[in-house]
């Protein structure tokens, strides 16, 4: 395995969590200027983000890593962001409940078409992989 690229990525998401936790108690305000200026387009949001993502995740594969290992890992990283929004899941519920799901899946077409091929992958993994 080429851990100078998990290296790489992970001293990234280190750098950038670094800097939004310390803006986030220094400055507030501007890390919520920051976040209005990410998202102003969501449709150009989105797509950096999707090839962003396709990036790493070719990076990873290149590294050594198998996408059995990669979905451990979204497994765990899922797990935290459930912790963080435990306490906020009342209020999604509730504007969840006030959308039309049909909309909404149309609306999120590509992440959800995105996770479909990723789960896909995995399932063929593990199910048709020679033992390593």
């Amino acid at each position: 395995m080429n851990s100078l690229i998990t290296e790489i990525l992970a001293a990234i998401l280190i750098l950038v969590s670094l800097v939004k936790t310390i803006m986030v108690v220094v400055n507030p305000s501007a890390w919520i200027g920051f976040v209005k200026r990410f998202y102003a387009d969501t449709n150009v949001t989105k797509v950096v983000s999707l090839a962003s993502a396709g990036v790493v995740l070719f990076l990873l594969i290149r590294s050594g890593l198998d996408i059995v290992q990669i979905l451990a890992v979204c497994l765990f990283v899922f797990l935290l962001i459930l912790v963080g929004l435990a306490s906020y899941v009342p209020r999604l519920y509730a504007w969840v409940e006030t959308q039309d799901m049909g909309q909404l899946l149309k609306e999120q077409w590509l992440y959800v078409s995105a996770w479909i091929a990723l789960l896909l992958w995995g399932i063929y993994a593990l199910l048709f992989s020679l033992p390593k």
